[in-house]
């Protein structure tokens, strides 16, 4: 029988609840919602992502309980100065090395409220759209997914941002006008999802939304750093280190129905297995250590952790060159119209 945690929720909006409650369900004993950091609580799992925004005091207050983080989204790898000492174990989305998994275990961000399972999924070979994407594209390395995967239709993609690929393929600019109104629905009837890296990082919520919706994701790898496979493990998911060859792989698939719908149910089975065995490792972690409480913060983290601008190389491995370009752009964008701002002051 699986020991039970109260979850304490200091996430106001909860966006992740649904995916949180199908992995953590034989966990739960009920549910507080907190927001202010006020609460403190035995044999809880407390759901945060404004650790380094709450008063400093909060956290201590659960030393020498049995206590459990679940730790959301956290890009930028804010945690290594100690907070985590005062849980028995962390639950962290987003993925790094640098946390040590005797007591730091990773969990993908799975996907948003609303974007689970909904029904069983067509074939592959039936869908409407060979892919699709939505969302904002002139970012990382979305702009390279899109013009690459554009030759390959029938498409529906959607720029919340504006971006356009320019006059070469000014044709497909006619449906990034088109409202993105059920993101499910669309996914539901793509046969492909390309999930490029999002603001700093691989790990995106795409691919977990379309494998819900019975999708197959597009995945990315670095030379030195495939982001998916360290959180993963061995998985059949389609992963490339650029996009046309992803084009290409798209095309030849889309040609061959029956090695589609293969890939689609291999895909699927894995997501299935993967997620009850995501299940059966947080009870086993827990269960482990119930009511250990840890003695330094060098049992959560590893020793580099703590020399000076190890996550810049840590978030260097994400990029590949035309996403680092793009952000470098993007920052110079900024820090000039805050001058030209502070210039009018």
């Amino acid at each position: 029988m699986p020991k039970k945690l109260t979850l304490l929720w200091q996430s106001t909006k909860c966006p992740l609840r649904d995916w949180i409650l199908e992995i953590f369900s034989p966990l739960v004993d009920g549910e507080v919602f907190d927001g202010e950091h006020k609460i403190v609580l035995d044999n809880c799992l407390v759901v945060d992502s404004f650790l380094n925004w709450a008063d400093p005091a909060y956290y201590p207050q659960f030393r020498g309980k049995n206590a459990f983080l679940l730790r959301e989204p956290d890009e930028y790898f804010r945690d290594v100065s100690g907070i985590y000492t005062n849980f028995c174990g962390v639950f962290r989305m987003h993925y790094s090395g640098v946390f040590r998994r005797e007591r730091v275990m990773p969990v993908p961000l799975g996907y948003v409220n609303g974007r689970g399972r909904q029904s069983e999924p067509k074939p592959a070979s039936q869908r409407k759209y060979v892919w699709s994407m939505l969302g904002m594209i002139n970012k990382s390395t979305r702009p390279d997914a899109v013009r690459a995967l554009l030759p390959v239709e029938p498409v529906y993609w959607y720029a919340s941002d504006g971006w356009t690929p320019g006059a070469a393929t000014a044709a497909n600019n006619e449906r990034r006008d088109q409202p993105a109104a059920s993101y499910q629905k669309l996914l539901s009837e793509s046969a492909f999802c390309p999930s490029p890296m999002g603001n700093v990082m691989q790990e995106t919520n795409r691919p977990f939304e379309a494998l819900e919706a019975g999708a197959i994701p597009l995945l990315e790898r670095r030379w030195l750093m495939d982001a998916h496979r360290s959180l993963l493990g061995n998985h059949p998911l389609p992963t490339f280190p650029n996009w046309k060859m992803a084009a290409s792989f798209v095309q030849s698939m889309w040609n061959d129905k029956q090695a589609l719908d293969q890939l689609q149910a291999e895909c699927l089975s894995w997501w299935q297995s993967y997620k009850a065995n995501l299940t059966a490792e947080a009870v086993a972690f827990v269960d482990r250590l119930w009511v250990d409480i840890p003695s330094s913060n060098s049992q959560f983290v590893r020793g580099y952790a703590h020399l000076p601008g190890w996550f810049v190389f840590e978030l260097l491995r994400h990029h590949s060159a035309g996403a680092l370009r793009r952000r470098v752009m993007r920052q110079a964008r900024r820090l000039f119209a805050g001058r030209r701002l502070f210039g009018r002051m």
